[in-house]
């Protein structure tokens, strides 16, 4: 019954998720490991589903959460569910760049974020995203009041070109002299 759980990747499969991720063998194997103690089917189907994302610990308790887990399978998955090779490639994302100059992996980091904004994606963060993200963020030590007028503040300060939409320029211009790369990545055990 379960023995397909220690079933290790294919040498080809390794070497192509390494070669799109920047990974280890090493360090893709432990992420295999961690990706089948996540899945909970019984033969595995090799697909983690949104239930099974939302179990991760450090998801279940963030706020945005299940925002997170919403922009994964919508961008990066297909149909409610994400495979392996989905896997290795959005948590490529969160592993910290030994280059800190790498401008590419910097804007891929800046576009993610701004997703979770920009969820009907039309390529602008409206009054309404923005408005929601804050009431996941605070949930309800703000009122709505507050939450407006804070949007309405958030909107006048970024918005550049007076179309009362952050676009992503806007956004990656705000967050231009944050180390995007110390703020969402992750350390990963090799």
């Amino acid at each position: 019954m379960g023995s397909n759980k220690s079933a290790l990747l294919s040498e080809d499969d390794v070497q192509i998720i390494c070669q799109e991720t920047g990974f280890t063998p090493k360090e893709l194997q432990r992420l295999y490991a961690r990706f089948q103690e996540l899945e909970k089917k019984d033969p595995p189907l090799g697909y983690l589903t949104r239930e099974e994302l939302l179990n991760i610990r450090e998801v279940a308790v963030n706020p945005l959460g299940e925002r997170l887990i919403d922009v994964l399978l919508q961008d990066h998955g297909e149909t409610n569910k994400i495979n392996f090779r989905q896997f290795a490639n959005i948590f490529a994302l969160f592993r910290r760049d030994k280059a800190p100059t790498n401008l590419h992996k910097r804007e891929k980091k800046l576009l993610f974020l701004f997703n979770l904004y920009d969820r009907n994606h039309d390529s602008n963060i409206d009054r309404s995203e923005l408005i929601e993200i804050l009431k996941l963020m605070v949930g309800g030590n703000v009122n709505d009041e507050q939450i407006s007028t804070i949007a309405d503040h958030t909107i006048g300060e970024l918005d550049v070109d007076g179309n009362l939409k952050i676009t992503f320029e806007e956004f990656c211009g705000t967050l231009s002299k944050i180390h995007i790369d110390e703020k969402m990545s992750m350390k990963f055990p090799s």
